[in-house]
């Protein structure tokens, strides 16, 4: 049977051939061969970089990765490279998994790890993929850190979308792809890194740019011939609204307009707000508020909109629209910014040549400490006056088409920390504490923690918050990002920092507010109230909806208005896919479990291309992963009473049970597993003894030391340094992962059967 082409797999979903240089991307993927980089402007048609991808796979390219981390590090994004994914899916009758992962995991999002073998597209955003990377997981407990390190790490395509934004990670994954191979028996599972970008960064040798054949086509050309005329206008922040509202009156419907910080957009928003409707969009929004608003400015500015009619609408946003929305302003007014951020906002201007001729504004405004460095807009000014020409009565105008803005002056390149063996060494350490900011974004902190608000909060005194959200956590669907310094100075009743791009004070009417001494965290498994100096980056804080800090639009640090529980609204409930906690009768026996988790883990790893010696050792660890189960006090706890000894069950309160039977807090099953498999093959001891995520290093010595000794733990430590060496960090990480995942796996199949037999029962 012939293959299908992939112009023929490209018209096929979208109804019109791809470009040229979509067609050539496709040709090396064809050979397994993927470029380093895509320098191509905005407009071009970059996110076809996963039609070219899933086309490689329906035709049986081998090696071609099975996970696609599409990275960009602007949220708004994640949601609509997702959505293209989806679709893409659909309209080709392909299986696999779709995934936002934007920070505040649940167990719905990570339902997809449970089919390791299987496709996967990951929109996500550079934290949450640069975390897991270095086995530090934002959002997620640590000790499923290595799950994910060992999925990101191997067998992926990892994107990056305006890879000029993240250079310090970039940095940080050209060095990693180095330490991959730094093993006596690695994986060798694909793995590649392709960088996409209008500005050419870094050392990439294979790059893949527009030919002759791309710039004479006729839909690309005409994007890339438009002229966008920008006036240039040295004012103040008034001037920015003032010129909306001048090309408003020229004939424009839609005006987007750019700035630099929350507080300049809210002041230029509520001003344009008086004269007509105006959206704002900021990057510190919950996920549920940023789909609403997506939707509603995609409706009224959205490419593809403007042949259906459009009404006068105002979009005021900060530089989080700058690789976001897909978005086509009629005009725009950006205030000043390193020519590479002016790139991307007038890529939002006539996006696809429609008008042929746009009119825009750049207003210099008095200089601000943060987020540019005054020599860097300088320098932007110096460029577009020097391309400037006079236009009859008006200000100097330069020209911002794609094909007329030439080369652009150098801006400073941020650097990562530089990673190292005995750093990663210590990274690949759950237990340790460690700041990864530095190798994710250098000198440019920009560390984050996560917020929901709870109205239930406001109902109970603090001492009865714990139970109640460990009763109902919080989903990712209701935590906003707040870079961590800015919430604790939130918190502490102090004026928000002004060297946040996305959080600064408005000096308006603040009500004043009752400060907490404490807060509730959430780690993604316990709930606690901490001092809020103890909040560390990816927290998950809850609130009680009465402290205020948010509207639709996001994050208002200076409303004390009553904040929206999307929980209450039933928009943000947590699925569970783990099993349930209610107390019931079901029931696992151990040999059964222990051949299922067996099995899956020999099904999982051969569907991940492992070697037959590996789907081995795989299968043995799966058979005595939980052998040490078999503790008399262990099985008393389960509730076990005839003879037939049990992996879990529901018919039992753990705590209570746990003392009644005599085991000490603390005491791990992995350990007595352990004990009990002393001379087998040490990568299968290994697995058995890590598969919580604990056992990284060390074995606890407490509380049974007697056990500690049978399993001769002292030499556990000695043990985990061999497989590192043997498998190398990620290769160590992702044959972890794949057991952990078919015990997942097995455990749900295992609980769903159970519930299912006791409905019946229960009929």
């Amino acid at each position: 049977m012939r293959k299908q082409t992939f112009s023929a797999f490209y018209q096929s979903v979208h109804g019109y051939p791809p470009f040229p240089w979509q067609i050539r991307l496709a040709e090396r993927a064809a050979t397994g061969q993927w470029p380093d980089a895509l320098n191509l402007p905005t407009s071009s048609g970059k996110t076809a970089v996963l039609d070219v991808w899933l086309w490689a796979h329906s035709i049986g390219v081998p090696r071609t990765p099975k996970r696609l981390y599409y990275v960009i590090d602007r949220r708004l994004l994640v949601d609509a490279v997702a959505d293209y994914a989806q679709a893409l899916f659909e309209r080709t009758d392909s299986k696999g998994h779709v995934v936002r992962l934007r920070g505040g995991i649940g167990a719905a999002e990570d339902a997809w790890m449970l089919n390791p073998g299987g496709l996967a597209v990951i929109s996500t955003t550079l934290d949450q993929v640069g975390s897991r990377l270095l086995c530090r997981a934002y959002g997620s407990s640590r000790w499923t850190a290595p799950v994910h390190a060992g999925l990101v790490g191997n067998d992926a395509l990892i994107v990056i979308d305006e890879a000029h934004l993240v250079e310090p990670f970039r940095q940080t994954l050209s060095r990693i792809a180095r330490y991959r191979h730094i093993a006596t028996e690695p994986t060798l599972s694909p793995w590649h890194v392709l960088t996409m970008t209008a500005t050419p960064i870094g050392d990439a040798v294979d790059v893949l740019i527009l030919t002759e054949d791309d710039k004479s086509h006729a839909v690309l050309s005409r994007r890339l011939s438009a002229s966008k005329l920008a006036r240039l206008v040295n004012g103040k922040t008034g001037d920015l609204a003032v010129e909306a509202l001048r090309l408003r009156a020229g004939g424009a419907q839609v005006v987007g307009v750019v700035v630099n910080m929350v507080d300049t957009a809210r002041a230029v928003h509520r001003e344009l707000a008086r004269h007509g409707d105006a959206i704002l969009i900021i990057g510190r929004a919950r996920p549920i508020d940023r789909d609403a608003l997506a939707q509603e400015v995609m409706a009224g500015a959205g490419t593809g909109t403007r042949s259906q009619g459009r009404t006068p609408l105002f979009v005021v946003a900060t530089q989080t629209i700058e690789v976001g929305l897909d978005l086509d302003f009629d005009a725009l007014v950006s205030e000043l910014a390193p020519v590479s951020a002016l790139r991307q906002r007038f890529g939002r201007l006539d996006r696809l040549g429609e008008l042929g001729t746009s009119h825009a504004s750049v207003v210099k405004v008095p200089a601000a400490k943060w987020p540019y460095a005054k020599d860097q807009l300088d320098a932007a000014w110096d460029w577009l006056e020097a391309r400037a020409i006079k236009m009859g009565k008006l200000a100097k105008v330069s020209e911002m088409g794609i094909a007329s803005q030439g080369e652009a002056p150098a801006e400073p390149v941020i650097r990562s920390a530089v990673l190292g063996l005995p750093d990663l060494a210590l990274l690949f350490d759950p237990a340790l504490e460690i700041d990864i900011t530095p190798y994710l974004h250098g000198e440019k902190r920009s560390t984050e923690a996560f917020v929901a608000w709870r109205s239930a909060l406001d109902t109970l005194p603090p001492d009865e918050w714990v139970d109640a959200i460990e009763a109902a956590p919080p989903s990712g669907l209701e935590l906003m990002p707040i870079p961590l310094h800015t919430l604790k100075r939130w918190l502490s009743g102090l004026e928000s920092s002004a060297s946040d791009l996305e959080s600064t004070s408005e000096p308006d009417d603040e009500k004043p507010r009752r400060v907490p001494s404490q807060v509730l965290r959430w780690d993604g498994e316990v709930a606690e109230l901490v001092a809020v100096s103890a909040l560390r980056t990816s927290d998950m804080v809850v609130l009680p909806a009465s402290r205020g800090g948010c509207d639709r639009f996001g994050w208002h640090p200076n409303s004390s208005d009553t904040v929206r529980d999307l929980f209450e609204d039933g928009l943000a409930a947590q699925p569970s896919w783990s099993g349930s906690n209610e107390r019931t009768r079901w029931a696992i026996g151990l040999a059964e479990h222990l051949e299922g988790v067996g099995t899956t883990a020999a099904r999982f790893a051969a569907a991940c291309g492992l070697s037959e010696q590996m789907i081995a050792a795989l299968e043995e660890a799966g058979r005595l992963h939980d052998l040490g189960k078999n503790d008399p006090r262990f099985q008393l706890m389960l509730g076990a009473f005839d003879g037939r000894l049990l992996a879990k069950s529901g018919s039992h309160e753990v705590a209570v049970s746990r003392r009644l039977a005599g085991l000490a807090r603390g005491w791990r099953h992995e350990l007595s597993s352990v004990a009990q498999c002393v001379d087998i093959d040490p990568i299968v001891r290994y697995l058995i003894g890590t598969h919580h995520g604990r056992g990284r290093p060390w074995l606890p010595a407490t509380p049974d030391l007697k056990l500690w000794h049978q399993a001769q733990a002292a030499n556990w430590p000695a043990l985990a340094a061999q497989m590192q060496q043997r498998y190398g960090f990620w290769g160590l990480c992702y044959l972890e992962g794949i057991l952990r995942l078919a015990d997942w796996a097995r455990s749900v199949e295992e609980q769903m059967t159970a519930n299912e037999e006791e409905m019946i029962h229960a009929d």
